[in-house]
């Protein structure tokens, strides 16, 4: 089964839908022959003004994150490379879950 554990996902995207358009993004990354370097999911972010939900991965070499863009009206992917604002959202997540005890991750 594939992993959708995410460090961060926008709250005003439910968790169904959330697993839903990570499975089109998977697709859509393995259609595009991008499977071979998927690392892991990094967080789901929702623009509102577009009507756009950008999903960041890492890849399984040490580079940048990247990002797959879907629009929910048309279904329209873009690739593109992550917002700063959206890395900053993740990389605070990622912190407070390090410093968590052990037991409570």
């Amino acid at each position: 089964m594939k992993d959708y554990s995410l460090y961060y996902w926008d709250k005003r995207l439910t968790e169904a839908e959330v697993v839903e358009l990570l499975k089109l993004a998977w697709d859509e990354l393995y259609d595009m022959e991008y499977e071979g370097a998927f690392g892991a999911w990094r967080g789901v972010h929702y623009e509102p003004e577009t009507d756009t939900v950008h999903i960041t991965w890492d890849t399984m070499y040490a580079g940048p994150p990247l990002m797959i863009s879907i629009n929910r009206t048309t279904g329209t992917f873009r690739m593109d490379c992550p917002r700063d604002e959206f890395l900053e959202l993740e990389e605070a997540e990622i912190e407070r879950l390090r410093c968590l005890p052990p037991r409570k991750r």
